[in-house]
């Protein structure tokens, strides 16, 4: 998966988000990757905002970006659906 199909997923996954919460009021997504011995690492961070609140989130560590994307907003619908609902 390229950088640019990469980054508009994340905001597409982003947009989602804000739909389905509208009192979010920004949203931050960092990739963070690594290597551990020879294999590389990827983590999707959010950093969500909302009035008088802020949620962090840091997804699992996953074998690719594209995983570590879906597996980062996975528990940050899970995460939210139980403390936003």
């Amino acid at each position: 998966m390229n950088s640019d199909s990469l980054q508009a997923g994340i905001e597409h996954r982003i947009a989602d988000l804000r739909a389905a919460y509208p009192r979010i009021s920004a949203c931050h997504a960092t990739l963070e990757d690594w290597h551990e011995g020879a294999e590389p690492r990827y983590s999707l961070g959010l950093d969500i905002r909302w009035p008088q609140h802020q949620s962090l989130i840091a997804g699992p560590a996953c074998a690719s970006a594209g995983q570590a994307v879906a597996a980062g907003f996975d528990k940050a619908a899970r995460t939210l659906g139980q403390s936003h609902a």
